[in-house]
């Protein structure tokens, strides 16, 4: 029978966050992770709230918000199995920017930040590669937030 740490080193490598890791590091982070389920409707983290961890989805969906004054809340992005959110908390000790809701019943495994800071203190190699990784991935996402300012500058000129 497959031990509990096993599945969850399955499915941490199948974060893209991850992705780049081996074996043995995908396994000790398999230890850290703690698994998280939620109600569809139901609020994970708050926007203002202190950021003490990062989530990856397993299941089910998640509803990134924020609240805009004049027209309540504004959804960012939805996320799927295979992404991760909270990644910002791994970097910085300062408030969330938004609200994840889950979307839909969502499972999810959650490292905290110091867990995931113990452990580059450890294996420095691995978090290289996972802070090379989630690097490129702020990056990706800030590309797309630029598009949609533009697009939201240009639209605006309009009104």
């Amino acid at each position: 029978m497959e031990d509990i740490k096993d599945i969850i080193a399955d499915i941490l490598k199948k974060l893209s966050l991850f992705s780049e890791l081996n074996a043995a590091a995908i396994k000790e982070l398999a230890g850290l992770a703690e698994e998280r389920i939620f109600h569809k409707g139901e609020t994970i983290f708050e926007e203002s709230t202190t950021g003490r961890s990062i989530l990856g989805i397993v299941s089910g969906e998640v509803r990134i918000t924020q609240m805009a004054k004049v027209s309540g809340e504004e959804t960012l992005t939805v996320l799927k199995k295979g992404d991760f959110f909270g990644e910002m908390a791994l970097l910085e000790d300062l408030p969330r920017s938004a609200t994840a809701i889950a979307h839909s019943d969502t499972f999810m495994l959650e490292i905290s930040r110091e867990k995931f800071l113990r452990f580059i203190e450890k294996d420095p190699v691995s978090g290289v590669k996972i802070l090379f990784t989630l690097a490129k991935i702020l990056s990706e996402r800030l590309r797309e937030a630029d598009i949609k300012i533009k697009a939201f500058v240009n639209l605006s000129q309009w009104i």
